[in-house]
């Protein structure tokens, strides 16, 4: 691929303003969502991990409301550990309209609201605050005092009769149920919610086509080859159909090596799927090395069209990239998803939080979890206060599953080696004993034999009786020996026996393996089951919402009818008095009209009067 090369697929992170010709599937959706916006003062937009909130404002939202609007917009995209939320806010405030500094003798607060009045008296445009990844304040980790005088401030913002301002809170719906639990008291900040799901297969099918049409060199992608593709990221446990929801995280890591495959002519490189971790938006060369990354993307073929589309050697690679960035907190990270997500048969298992809590320490759990999460590598919802989290994708515990096999497979190498090094000590160590054993029997038969020789002279009978105890030492020699190779033989039959004792046991930890991942599905069919009903509350309190929405809209169009009503009134009330006037005035000029033609009459005869005097 050249240089001049635009991908138009930014992988994992979200879509930018800079993206906006190429964003593409949420036309309706941005439409609606500007019209809550321009409506309401505070609108909390939360959704699922992935889905698109972060995109749907950055790349169609605020532009467009820039361009209708001319709205002034200030956002915050992150709210770091070692910052006060309150101050960090205010501070972006001011730079993003222009404000200068804020002022060292104010707090936080006041000048977070000092600023919202001088930009509201500098212009009349609206003046939209974008809040993003709210979900971070919530965390364990941070401060609940820093994070409730945040909440206090904006608060207190958001009720400022200042008619120019807009806040957008945006956050993952894992997360809402703490939200609101912590915002209880300033029900302002809740009174307007609006969810963005994720896209279905067929909607992001057609999307990724059009993206790819607007990459720089344009590619065609067929549809129904995309909509294969889509399937196969689409929500686990969800039918294979158009209308599942699909995983756009996934979708885009995908979707973005591809484009970088056709163009190239070949497979994605190592660069390129670990590029896809660096939150490139744009542009960008793909990497001149031809090796693949865990596999073909393409199967039968590279071309544009040629052979089925395979996801998984995609996503593969990118858990690999995924795990390298996290350094020195990889083994941790690896022994988080292999010993406590999988099952013993390698299916995904759920855990909460607090049981990894319980597992792992939290100053390694917590940015393991972030990183994870933000690479949608996990999945996370909200349940009974906590939060549970599971591998995003069956192909990913599979690579997962075969990680922890392999591992098994070398730990246990390793033991056999190392209880064979130790056996082979035990028995040279052995050896060396009977070895020195026999040299010192050696030793005091030649000591013998020299006292026998010595003394063979004079004592025959002596010589005699050392050449007998010289048999003797012979024969209790070889009885040692026999003695040896018979324990030698018990020890070999203690060992098969131990390891036959082995077999049985690493079999029956099989077996508690086995009902112990039934056990765990069925937790977390439980789970899923409660995660469907809390869907389905927050499915009833939208309706609400919706309901509540429609009720006021029409009390909105019930006081404009009375006003139409009352208007109506006072103009008929005013015609009646125009008539009423008008019919005065016509009776005026008739008797103004009488009068004259009397007066004239009087004139005509006081001049006939005077002409017959004349006469």
């Amino acid at each position: 691929m050249s240089a001049l090369v635009t991908n138009p697929f930014p992988g994992p992170q979200p879509y930018r303003a800079s993206d906006r010709e190429r964003f593409y599937g949420r036309d309706d959706m941005s439409y609606h969502l500007q019209g809550s916006l321009l409506a309401n003062r505070c609108v909390t937009v939360y959704g699922p991990s992935g889905a698109g909130k972060s995109s749907l404002m950055q790349a169609a939202v605020i532009p467009a409301l820039v361009d209708a609007q001319d709205i002034s917009v200030a956002r915050v995209d992150a709210w770091p550990e070692d910052q006060e939320p309150a101050r960090w806010l205010t501070q972006a405030v001011y730079g993003d309209l222009g404000l200068g500094e804020p002022p060292a003798d104010m707090s936080a607060e006041d000048a977070l609201l000092a600023a919202a009045k001088r930009a509201a008296r500098r212009s009349s445009r609206i003046m939209l605050l974008y809040l993003d990844q709210i979900e971070q304040l919530l965390y364990a980790s941070r401060s609940v005092g820093a994070s409730e005088a945040f909440f206090d401030s904006l608060n207190r913002l958001v009720e400022l009769p200042l008619r120019n301002l807009r806040v957008v809170l945006s956050l993952r719906e894992d997360y809402l149920g703490r939200f609101r639990d912590r915002l209880r008291d300033h029900r302002r900040l809740l009174d307007h919610g609006f969810r963005v799901g994720p896209l279905t297969v067929a909607e992001l099918s057609a999307a990724v086509c059009q993206a790819a049409a607007a990459g720089e060199p344009p590619q065609t992608w067929e549809l129904e080859q995309m909509t294969a593709l889509m399937m196969q990221v689409r929500v686990p446990g969800q039918a294979a159909t158009e209308e599942a929801e699909a995983q756009s995280a996934y979708a885009q890591i995908v979707c973005r090596a591809l484009f970088q495959q056709r163009e190239g002519g070949g497979g994605a490189s190592d660069g390129d799927v670990a590029s896809l971790r660096g939150g490139a938006s744009g542009s960008g060369s793909a990497s001149g090395d031809a090796r693949a990354s865990g596999g073909e993307i393409v199967s039968g073929g590279a071309g544009a069209s040629g052979g089925e589309i395979e996801a998984e050697p995609i996503l593969r690679g990118y858990l690999e990239a995924t795990l390298d960035a996290l350094g020195p907190l990889r083994g941790s990270a690896q022994r988080l998803l292999e010993d406590h997500l999988v099952t013993a048969d390698g299916s995904r298992t759920l855990r909460t939080e607090k049981e990894l809590l319980r597992l792992i320490p939290e100053k390694e759990l917590s940015p393991i979890l972030r990183a994870l999460e933000r690479a949608a590598i996990l999945h996370a919802e909200e349940h009974q206060g906590s939060r549970y989290f599971e591998i995003g994708h069956d192909w990913l515990s599979r690579r997962v599953f075969e990680h922890r096999q392999q591992r098994e497979r070398e730990e246990e190498q390793r033991r056999r080696e190392e209880e064979q090094q130790r056996e082979f000590r035990r028995q040279r160590e052995e050896a060396e004993a009977r070895l020195a054993k026999e040299r010192a029997q050696r030793r005091r038969l030649v000591v013998i034999a020299a006292a026998s020789v010595t003394l063979a002279a004079g004592a025959g009978a002596l010589g005699l009786w050392a050449w007998q105890q010289k048999r003797a030492a012979e024969a209790a020699y070889r009885a040692a020996e026999e003695q040896t190779q018979i324990a030698r033989q018990r020890q070999a039959q203690a060992r098969a026996a131990e390891w036959e004792a082995l077999g049985q046991k690493q079999r029956a930890e099989a077996e508690t393996q086995r009902a112990e991942a039934e056990t765990q599905r069925a937790e977390a069919e439980a789970q899923r089951a409660e995660g469907e009903k809390q869907r389905a509350e927050a499915e009833v309190e939208r309706s609400r919402a919706a309901a509540e929405e429609a009720r006021r809209a029409r009390d909105a169009a019930q006081r404009a009818e009375q006003l139409a009503r009352a208007a109506a009134a006072q103009a008929r009330a005013a015609e009646l008095k125009a008539r009423e006037e008008e019919q005065r005035a016509s009776r005026a000029a008739e008797e103004e009209r009488r009068s004259k033609e009397k007066l004239e009459k009087l004139i005509e005869r006081a001049a006939g009067k005077i002409q017959g005097g004349l006469n």
